[in-house]
């Protein structure tokens, strides 16, 4: 049954939003699951926080068009899911990289971080990005270094007086 215009404009508009709001989007064809393979990845999604979209490729063209993820607009072709990232911009991929652990034949077509173009061959690269806690962490963890360093350093200086002094102490007879 075919789409008014106005539930036309009004999909262009929702996946803009999303296409706007995110950090990456994955482009798949999904081709080949089955009805339970598309629940347990919808749930899956809505755990990591990952949006998933089934719109038409002229829909999705005209969404993408204009927007940091534009550089997909040649990779629609054929029946294709976008996956959003509002946050994480590995969570898209870990998810269709586990995904595809399990045998699916599902085929990742291209991915868009921060608006780079990244094939589907750099999907284990996009998924070893760090979440935003962990990039936070290893962040903290860099800029602890220095601070505990010149800490040890402070602490040396005292910590070698005080053995000095006491060395000259055992030195000296204790008869004086």
């Amino acid at each position: 049954m075919p789409l008014a215009f106005h539930e036309k404009e009004a999909i262009v508009a929702a996946t803009r939003d999303s296409a706007v709001n995110s950090v990456s989007t994955l482009l798949a064809d999904y081709r080949g699951l089955s009805v339970q393979e598309a629940t347990s990845l919808r749930r899956q999604a809505r755990e990591q926080g990952v949006q998933l979209q089934v719109v038409r490729n002229t829909l999705a063209r005209l969404a993408l068009k204009d927007t940091d993820h534009a550089c997909l607009v040649e990779s629609i072709d054929g029946p294709t899911m976008l996956a959003f990232s509002p946050s994480d911009p590995g969570a898209g991929a870990r998810l269709f990289k586990d995904l595809l652990k399990t045998g699916t034949s599902v085929e990742v077509k291209a991915i868009s971080v921060a608006g780079t173009l990244c094939s589907s061959e750099q999907l284990d690269a996009v998924a070893s990005l760090p979440t935003r806690e962990e990039a936070l962490a290893q962040l903290m963890s860099v800029m602890l270094g220095p601070v505990t360093k010149l800490a040890q350093v402070l602490h040396a200086v005292p910590s070698k007086l005080v053995r000095t002094l006491d060395a000259i102490r055992e030195q000296k007879p204790t008869g004086a």
